[in-house]
Parts: C-alpha cells; structure tokens; sequence
C-alpha cells in the first residue's frame, strides 16, 4: 500500500516549515565575483588548482548525478552530506522538537543516534536487543512501543555492531504500521555486504522513509566523510533547509567526483567479495580457538565475536599491535567487534590469538 502521498510537514518542526533553502548560483569562469566577501587572489600558488580563495559550492550538486549512479535512485532523491553523523544530526534536528520528542533506537547500535539525540535535547527511547535471541528486532514490539512523542525510529541494516540485517518485509511493516505518525530511519552503511538488497525501492512507496548510506565502508572512502541521504523528494527540500552551506571543500569534492568516476567499480565489488570470503573463513577459524566462547553470523564487514576474558585478550593483543573494537553495552559482556582486514592482517590476529590460548 503507497503511503507517498502522506505529508511530511505534521512531522516536521513547526520551525522549519518556512526556513528558505539556501540557493547561491555557482559563477561561470569569467564571473566578476563581488557578492561573498572573497579575497580576489590567493598567495598559495602551490594551491590554485583547486583556488583556494573562492568558496566551494552552496552543496556539492556536482556530485548528485555520480553518487545517483552510484546508489541507484533518483537525483532529486539524494542530499550528500558529510558522512552518516552529519545525517542523523540533520534528520534530527529537522523533526524533532526539543524537550518534547524522541527517538526509538535498539541497542546495542550505533552510538550516534543516542549521541545526536543528546546533544539535541531530544529523549531517546531504548527497545533492546537481546543476545539470548542473537540480537534480532522485534518489530511488532518497536510497533506497540511507540509512543505519541516518538518522531524517529532509528534502525541500521545490518546492524553496528551484531550484524544482523533486516528483511524487505519487516520495513515495509514498520512502515505500514508507523504509516504517518513517525519518520523511519533505515541505516545501510554496511549494505553492500549483506546478501539483502537496499530498501531503496520503496522510497516512492513511503514519503516518511529515510535510507542513509556511506561512501566510507565498501567504497573505501571513510578519509573524504561523504555520505547520502535518501528519501522522497518532499523529504529531501525539508533536509536542505537544515544542512550547513559551503560544507564540502573544493579538494574534497574534486577528489570524491575522481574517486567514482575512475570506473573502479569492478575493483570495488572484488573487495566486497573478498571480505565476504575472509569474515567467513574468519569465522569458522574464530570458533576453533579455545580463548573464544561464540561468534556471531555478520552481514557487515565485521564479526561480534564473544571471548571467555576480553579484557585479557584484548590487552595482550594491543601489545602486539592489534586493536579490536570492544562496545559498551550490557549485552556484549566480552563481546569484540573485529573488522575483516587484509588477508595478512587477518591471518597475523589469528595467530597472535592461538598463542593466547
């Protein structure tokens, strides 16, 4: 059932309703440019390939049509912005009233969601996963959880740091189910490694769906921090009125338009397949060593992996040279995020782990 001609603007805060979006025309090459306060040359002569005394664009348009591509979906479907934090920040402050909404996040995931909450006075209602269920949703109780002051519903597929991805069916429930009363967030920072696809395609179906994705993971970009929001056209004109102008710098952009127009996209997917190959012979190698008591399936490039003394492990490994992410949560007592590295660097912490046995 289509919800796209659901408005957005009960949702969106009062404030926000008459923000203009902030347009500035890019100058043609024989602009004189008298109206932003620029100095006209610039001492760094090392530097004027990418002229440093001029402002970069209003926003990166010239990257929408590459990224689109890229992503699979519409031009006027797609705002960039600098990386996934800036989005939830954006996304935040666009819906949610301070002092009076919140947001539903289930935790153990991604910190940035409490932490944009936080910062942004807005409550953050907690449905958490259990490890007794390996850490899976619960959708039908997210649904009877909500409450009226919930706005945003936080959900990442595959999940930071269990894993686990949503199906197709289970979305378009909750967004059946939340119909107009809140916005639903769909993270895919790790979607490129998991067997399900984007729920991309059902942006025209639910104006109050939100799909972040990142050039930082599979596309090996995390140093440029560019990532993409996407949502129903509606959705995004409301976004704009909130994102910072001139937040890309000029080297940034011209570096990530190289980076995906160098047509290494074939590169790109070889190292997709490749972390799927390591993170499942990872695994079935995890489990044989006596240090470790559980490893979880992931459909990210990491693996939740359970020792029986992860405060040993983990400082006799940083001896050696080795960090493994170790979340706070209550339910990942132990428990290890280990990102799937180069075959070298995989095989050398499995090693240093045997020797710990």
């Amino acid at each position: 059932m289509s919800r796209k001609v659901m408005s957005l603007k009960n949702l969106v805060r009062p404030e926000i309703h008459n923000l203009p979006i902030i347009n500035i025309p890019e100058s043609i090459p024989s602009t004189i440019r008298l109206n932003a306060n620029e100095v006209p040359t610039s001492p760094w002569t090392s530097l004027d390939h990418y002229i440093p005394n001029r402002y970069p664009p209003v926003r990166p348009d010239s990257l929408i049509k590459p990224i689109s591509e890229l992503l699979e979906v519409e031009e006027d479907q797609l705002l960039i912005s600098r990386g996934s934090t800036e989005a939830i920040d954006i996304i935040i402050r666009t819906f949610c009233n301070p002092n009076k909404d919140e947001i539903m996040i289930c935790p153990p995931t991604f910190d940035m969601y409490e932490f944009f909450a936080i910062s942004n006075s807005i409550q953050t209602h907690e449905i958490p996963l259990k490890k007794a269920e390996n850490f899976k949703v619960d959708i039908q109780r997210l649904i009877e959880s909500m409450q009226g002051s919930t706005k945003i519903i936080f959900l990442a597929s595959p999940n930071n740091p269990t894993g686990n991805s949503l199906t197709k069916d289970e979305i378009v429930l909750l967004l059946e189910e939340v119909n107009n009363r809140a916005i639903v967030v769909i993270d895919e920072a790790y979607i490129e490694f998991s067997p399900i696809d984007s729920i991309a395609s059902e942006i025209e179906n639910y104006n109050n769906l939100i799909i972040l994705r990142t050039l930082s993971k599979a596309f090996s970009l995390a140093g440029l921090r560019c990532g993409a929001m996407i949502a129903s056209s509606d959705c995004i004109n409301f976004l704009k009125r909130i994102i910072s102008p001139f937040c890309f710098a000029t080297p940034v952009i011209n570096l990530i338009r190289q980076a995906i127009e160098s047509n290494n996209a074939n590169d790109a997917k070889k190292q997709i397949q490749f972390i799927a190959t390591e993170r499942a012979r990872i695994m079935k190698d995890l489990i044989e060593i006596s240090c470790v008591k559980n490893v979880w399936q992931s459909d990210g490039n990491f693996l939740l992996t359970e020792f029986k003394d992860l405060d040993k492990i983990s400082t006799l490994l940083q001896k050696v040279g080795i960090i493994i992410g170790c979340p706070k949560h209550k339910e990942l007592e132990n428990c290890a995020r280990v990102t799937i590295s180069n075959e070298q660097q995989n095989n050398k912490f499995l090693e240093e782990l045997k020797k710990l046995t």
